[in-house]
């Protein structure tokens, strides 16, 4: 992901919590850093499941030249979703000591809380990285209630896909500073420096899987009040296609994820619009070879008719 300067400077946004030095709020680093993790979490051949985390950075992205630009804007002609076409595949590498320790402190921390995390070894860039996890349940009802208004989660997909997990995360207050991490580290010897941190009662994303015998659908609703834009990149051998979602204009992409050999292992599809009367991102997709993308705009269709927000 990045934002209108070249790739190269985006690493230090992956990379760190201060914000950047374009003129965006905070949150466009959470979003950032977002879409980082998912993305990194699928070329380690992890399954794509609910986003649990704001930010688990297990590596760094090669810097690289967009080849094309597709963008959704909203009703003032400003640019919200952008995603650039790439002339290669990212190159990335990983620090097993950090990821490893990362994800142990992420598997103690509980659902609905947040923490900010600086790890000493394998951390040359000095990183503090945060996350949090969010409210997850299998039980529809229970999710509705997290959600209030924002959306309603339907029982069923168009095509039959039901209700299978949902989730719902909050807004991270970022009250820490990353001297403070390094002090501590240094005074107690520590290899690993914890600190909780609150969170606000505004929802920042929620969203669900559904499932039939073809296969899993997901979808994300993101808020969009504190954010500007976020921008994420296609491979050369990806697809993307400007498509329409009822009335709304939206975003089609056809990931494709190689392997270490450079051979493609397997398929994400997704599809990306943006309400601007309610501002909310959503997210549509799907990493089964069975579920085409005429399957994924009718079940956005669908959203984009039943969903309302008086």
């Amino acid at each position: 992901m990045k934002p209108t300067k070249p790739f190269g400077d985006v690493e230090h946004l992956i990379m760190d919590t201060p914000v950047p030095k374009i003129d965006v709020k905070d949150r466009v680093l959470e979003k950032l850093r977002e879409r980082k993790n998912q993305r990194e979490a699928v070329r380690v051949k992890k399954k794509i499941g609910l986003i649990v985390a704001a930010c688990l950075v297990f590596g760094v992205t090669s810097a690289y030249a967009a080849m094309k630009v597709y963008e959704l804007k909203n009703e003032k002609g400003e640019v919200v979703v952008q995603i650039n076409q790439t002339a290669k595949d990212p190159v990335t590498s990983q620090h097993k000591t950090y990821g490893q320790m990362l994800k142990e402190v992420r598997e103690s921390v509980k659902p609905g809380t947040a923490v900010a995390v600086y790890i000493v070894p394998d951390n040359p860039q000095k990183i503090v990285a945060f996350f949090q996890k969010p409210i997850t349940s299998t039980d529809r009802r229970v999710i509705q209630a997290e959600a209030g208004n924002m959306f309603a989660f339907p029982a069923e997909l168009t095509g039959g896909y039901t209700f299978k997990e949902g989730f719902v995360q909050h807004m991270i207050i970022h009250d820490y500073k990353k001297e403070d991490f390094y002090k501590q580290a240094e005074e107690t010897k520590k290899d690993v420096i914890v600190k909780e941190l609150k969170v606000e009662p505004t929802i920042e994303q929620l969203g669900a899987t559904y499932a039939n015998h073809k296969g899993e659908v997901r979808i994300r609703i993101e808020n969009f009040e504190k954010v500007k834009y976020v921008s994420t990149e296609a491979g050369p051998d990806d697809t993307v296609e400007k498509v329409k979602v009822g009335k709304r204009e939206a975003l089609y992409h056809l990931r494709k994820i190689k392997g270490a050999d450079g051979k493609t292992e397997s398929m994400e599809q997704s599809i990306e619009y943006f309400k601007d009367e309610a501002k909310l991102l959503y997210h549509v997709w799907t990493s089964s070879p069975e579920i085409t993308k005429q399957v994924l705009l009718a079940i956005a269709e669908k959203l984009e008719e039943s969903q309302s927000f008086d």
